[in-house]
């Protein structure tokens, strides 16, 4: 069994050279190879300047990426755009002598809709890498969550090789953009908090690990949120929800391992960042974070796009929704929203 060191300052060529030298064959491989990563990492992976202003003029040299499975015209890309504008009041406004701009903000996804420009800033620079697509559009997600996995079957032993294979496609190729940009902070949303693509999820653990690159990992919502064992619904008495398919394979524990270690990731270097006080709660306690690293941020609307409207306008409005209604016809058939 290989020695898995995590030294910073490494480049992409050296990490991948490192990984496919790894010899992960079976599930129990993978799950040994994730603890030595944990175990001989320095703490921190990222070597920070102790003073604010220090880590902006680190930032001041690279750049920030935000990543995702999709930007589109979703919550995400609004959520995401509030971010990216309020971290360039804060750290890069004028007032601060720092001459990081816009194009110092990255964008990565596996698609970015068309439609989603009118909610980025367009000097925001945009990085397509279709490979970390989520959910039905990730390439094993059917093999993970919608196939009954038993220990030393075929799709069992298939799924760890095309899963290994992936991972380091993805470490490469997202480690380029990182490399290329000189990037210094990633900020995840919801890559570590639903399983939409696992690869992607084991990818951004070791290239942060490995480069020392720190994390904010911002979560929207957990996959336990709304999802249960089986064994829990019959002997517990829950009940079930829509996310319980993410349980399908929880009775093979060197399978479903990698879910709980990934989701959330735990790292000194990693900010998590949760919407609600219960999900920080599960985060410390059931997953044993240290709560120095676990926060709360609130969804944000920005005021300056709305303005206080009149009497007169506000029945207008209300005038203008009813005719809309009004003209609807209850026979003109129904629209599915997937």
């Amino acid at each position: 069994m290989g020695k898995t060191s995590v030294p910073p300052k490494a480049g992409v060529e050296q990490l991948i050279a490192q990984l496919k030298a790894e010899p992960v064959n079976t599930w129990f491989d993978l799950g040994l190879f994730i603890d030595r990563v944990r175990e001989n990492r320095k703490i921190p992976a990222a070597e920070l300047s102790v003073t604010f202003d220090g880590f902006k003029k680190r930032l001041a040299k690279g750049g920030i990426a935000f990543i995702s499975f999709l930007f589109a015209v979703d919550g995400v890309t609004v959520e995401a755009e509030k971010y990216a504008k309020a971290l360039r009041n804060i750290l890069f406004s004028p007032t601060h002598h720092s001459p990081l701009t816009t194009h110092k903000i990255h964008y990565i996804a596996g698609e970015i809709l068309p439609e989603a420009d009118r909610f980025i800033d367009p000097s925001i620079r945009q990085h397509i890498i279709k490979e970390i697509s989520g959910f039905d559009k990730w390439n094993l997600y059917n093999d993970f969550f919608f196939t009954k996995l038993q220990r030393g079957s075929k799709q069992y032993n298939k799924l760890i090789s095309k899963f290994w294979k992936e991972v380091l496609l993805i470490t490469e190729k997202l480690g380029k953009v990182i490399e290329k940009n000189n990037i210094q902070l990633l900020y995840l949303i919801n890559v570590c908090s639903n399983p939409g693509n696992v690869s992607l999820a084991l990818s951004v653990a070791l290239i942060s690990e490995y480069l020392g690159i720190p994390v904010i990992n911002n979560n929207h919502d957990f996959y336990w949120e709304g999802g249960n064992r089986k064994e829990d619904i019959i002997n517990k008495g829950l009940k079930p929800g829509p996310r319980d398919f993410f349980f399908a394979n929880d009775h093979l524990g060197e399978f479903f391992s990698q879910i709980e270690v990934l989701y959330p990731w735990e790292s000194r270097s990693w900010m998590t960042v949760n919407i609600n006080k219960n999900q920080t709660n599960h985060v410390i306690e059931h997953s044993g974070h240290n709560p120095a690293n676990v926060c709360e941020i609130g969804t944000a609307v920005d005021t300056k796009i709305f303005t206080t409207i009149t009497k007169r306008n506000k029945i207008k409005a209300f005038q203008q929704v009813q005719a809309i209604l009004s003209s609807s016809s209850s026979g003109s058939g129904s629209r599915r929203s997937s």
